[in-house]
């Protein structure tokens, strides 16, 4: 199944480390829900905030493992890599859009690959 827009370009722009850029892809209301870090953000200030201290500099890559488009959401299951304890591991993110812009977004993390190896 082929992504809308707007959530292909937010995995294509983690993995091209263009975290100015990420931001822009959020409507300016939009709410972010790390489960891993237990942090929410709301509007775009305190996103750009959670993509400086989570995303940045850490040398992300995310893998989609899988994809469907669920009660007027996507749910997307990757594997990330990078500079991180956990690394490999498995994110699991649920995206609202409005529009062409990322309304709402979960991540959750669903433990390390090397921990079930």
């Amino acid at each position: 199944m082929e992504l809308p827009a707007p959530i292909a370009d937010f995995f294509r722009m983690k993995n091209e480390h263009d975290d100015s850029g990420l931001p822009s892809l959020f409507s300016e209301d939009a709410t972010v829900v790390d489960g891993g870090e237990a942090k929410t953000m709301h509007g775009r200030a305190e996103i750009q905030s959670w993509v400086t201290k989570s995303i940045a500099g850490i040398n992300l890559h995310t893998d989609i493992e899988s994809c469907e488009g669920r009660d007027g959401q996507w749910i997307v299951d990757t594997v990330m890599r990078g500079d991180f304890k956990a690394s490999p591991a498995r994110f699991l993110y649920t995206i609202g859009l409005r529009g062409n812009k990322i309304s709402a977004l979960r991540v959750e993390f669903l433990g390390s690959l090397e921990e079930q190896s």
